[in-house]
């Protein structure tokens, strides 16, 4: 089988060797990541779901295992090659059980109750970005 120069769909992924890794997308609280298992998105999607023109589809679809929170994030990777660390997020990181996870963003909002939020707050009381 002869594959085109990128691939697209569960089954070119899976023939070259690629892999998709996921990241929770509440990365301030959970910081949970993982390789998806293609074989069992193939059942649910078909092996010639297309990952890139689907990739929203698939996101909405898709919660955190610890967590719970939808739409993570994606990065490409290859079998061969070890996925321990994908940039600052996950650089020796430990995975939490959710009641020690519940338990550290309970301390961290004790601890910056009388904090300024980071963007600043306008006139009003209102957030930047609203």
């Amino acid at each position: 089988m002869i594959l085109p120069a990128s691939a697209t769909t569960l089954e070119e992924f899976r023939v070259s060797g690629r892999t998709i890794n996921a990241f929770c997308s509440n990365y301030w609280v959970c910081s949970h990541s993982g390789e998806l298992r293609l074989e069992l998105l193939a059942v649910h999607l078909g092996w010639q779901f297309d990952f890139y023109a689907r990739q929203a589809y698939l996101a909405g679809r898709l919660y955190c295992s610890i967590c719970g929170k939808y739409h993570p994030t994606f990065a490409l990777g290859h079998v061969s090659k070890p996925s321990g660390y994908a940039g600052t997020h996950s650089a020796g990181f430990k995975p939490l059980s959710p009641e020690e996870s519940a338990r550290l963003q309970l301390a961290r909002q004790i601890a910056s109750k009388d904090e300024l939020p980071w963007v600043g707050v306008r006139k009003g009381g209102r957030k930047f970005g609203r």
